[in-house]
């Protein structure tokens, strides 16, 4: 008994075991060099293969044939995690299972195949991994990364501080509803009439901008804009000349300077978190409130992984990114609504990814699954989750309004309006 387990902790694990969880990890940051830092991606592969190598020595333990339940482990894996490497989103995995499973077959019955089959997953692996990596390493952008932040570092300038200080401090909540798209443009493509709501607003006090314009037609470089209450033409250098990274714009999500304000007045920080990384935890945040948190590495990991269609097809709808993300905006609004007033003022941002893709919300609110979804229309999927957004966000205005002490600020704003159809991708089954 003791030598079985000396054997299955001392056995030297293979290399195809980290090869196999490291492949994911190179081929997203692969294609998002100006996205991720190496850092991160080397963080997330250890999240990824701590367990493969802890599952390894499980079997190890349990079976005590390393030279079986490591390939094992490898094609389980595999079988899983390795659908975004070599199967197109959005398409079926069910024949995915056949060559792994054949392999693990062969694995049992033929003991050949423990010889030639590790030779194969290291090289196979290896290769890929050496690929993605070099695709990465080719770009150029981490190396320029530091000239970029530098630019980023000096883009504001700080806000001044009040003469005197306020006599009053009231809460200040800053909702951003991702791609809410104006009055005009949603009767005209949508057939969507908005004047009720906007009635509503009114009458609660709030002024309704009729012609506005994003700052800019991405989330990241609008949202920067509004949080530091200026626009990014300082960012317009000739280290940031025609480059695609985007991590320096991500990272001034991080600290920005209306929050700096705010602090400087004893204001609390509270931040309600999205799937997407600049907004699922700041910095300078006093107080996070998160739903279903994960990075988003992971999170796309995951949701490419054989586990999401495993969990749609036997109805586990919380194994399922789609579901998560119905279940986080409605989470996010409870939260809202029945969160107390503070000892401390507060600075409440918020980013909801609704009526943001994907169309999996319907107008009453229950989560649709993906038949249903796909039995509508587009402006019937827009329209369902705005209608649904609009109820819950009277709700929420009403919730503020009712808690004592000064009367708060509360500004909506829109981040983005819809993309155009032909330019939208995938807005049912996708959530990245």
């Amino acid at each position: 008994m003791a030598n079985g387990i000396r054997q299955a902790i001392t056995a030297p694990f293979p290399i195809y075991l980290v090869t196999l969880a490291a492949l994911p990890v190179l081929q997203f940051a692969a294609g998002n060099t100006g996205r991720i830092t190496p850092l991160e991606a080397l963080g997330i592969f250890a999240t990824i293969a701590i367990p493969v190598i802890l599952l390894a020595l499980l079997f190890r333990l349990i079976v005590k044939r390393p030279q079986v339940t490591d390939l094992l482990t490898g094609l389980l894996f595999g079988m899983i995690f390795l659908p975004m490497t070599f199967v197109q989103p959005g398409t079926t995995k069910i024949w995915w299972v056949l060559p792994w499973a054949l392999a693990a077959v062969l694995v049992l019955v033929w003991k050949e195949t423990r010889k030639f089959l590790p030779v194969v997953l290291a090289g196979g692996t290896g290769i890929l991994g050496v690929m993605f990596l070099y695709t990465a390493m080719s770009t150029g952008i981490w190396t320029k990364r530091g000239a970029m932040m530098e630019v980023v570092a000096n883009a504001f300038d700080e806000l001044p501080a009040p003469s005197t200080p306020p006599s009053a401090k009231p809460d200040i909540y800053y909702f951003i509803f991702d791609r809410y798209q104006r009055a005009d443009y949603l009767r005209k493509i949508y057939g969507y009439d908005n004047e009720p709501f906007l009635a509503q607003l009114r009458k609660r006090g709030f002024f309704v901008a009729e012609d506005s314009y994003a700052n800019y037609q991405r989330t990241a470089h609008s949202v920067v804009s509004s949080l530091n209450l200026d626009y990014l033409d300082k960012l317009q250098a000739q280290a940031t000349a025609n480059s695609k990274d985007w991590y320096p714009i991500y990272s001034m999500f991080q600290d920005f300077r209306i929050g700096r304000f705010f602090k400087s007045l004893d204001y609390e920080i509270h931040l309600s978190g999205s799937w997407w990384e600049p907004t699922r935890r700041i910095a300078i945040a006093d107080v996070h409130h998160n739903f279903y948190e994960a990075r988003e590495l992971l999170w796309v990991i995951h949701e490419y992984s054989l586990l999401t269609d495993i969990a749609r097809w036997i109805g586990f709808r919380n194994g399922d990114p789609i579901y998560w993300q119905c279940q986080r905006s409605r989470l996010m609004f409870e939260q809202l609504q029945s969160d107390p007033k503070g000892d401390r003022p507060r600075f409440h941002f918020a980013h909801f990814l609704i009526p943001h893709p994907p169309f999996v919300t319907h107008e009453s609110g229950r989560c649709m699954d993906i038949a249903e979804v796909q039995g509508r229309s587009r402006a019937q999927n827009y329209g369902g989750q705005l209608t649904y957004a609009n109820a819950e966000i009277l709700k929420s205005v009403d919730a503020i309004l009712a808690r004592p002490g000064p009367a708060p600020i509360i500004i909506l704003q829109a981040d983005e309006g819809p993309w155009p159809e032909q330019y939208a991708g995938d807005e049912v089954m996708t959530v990245s």
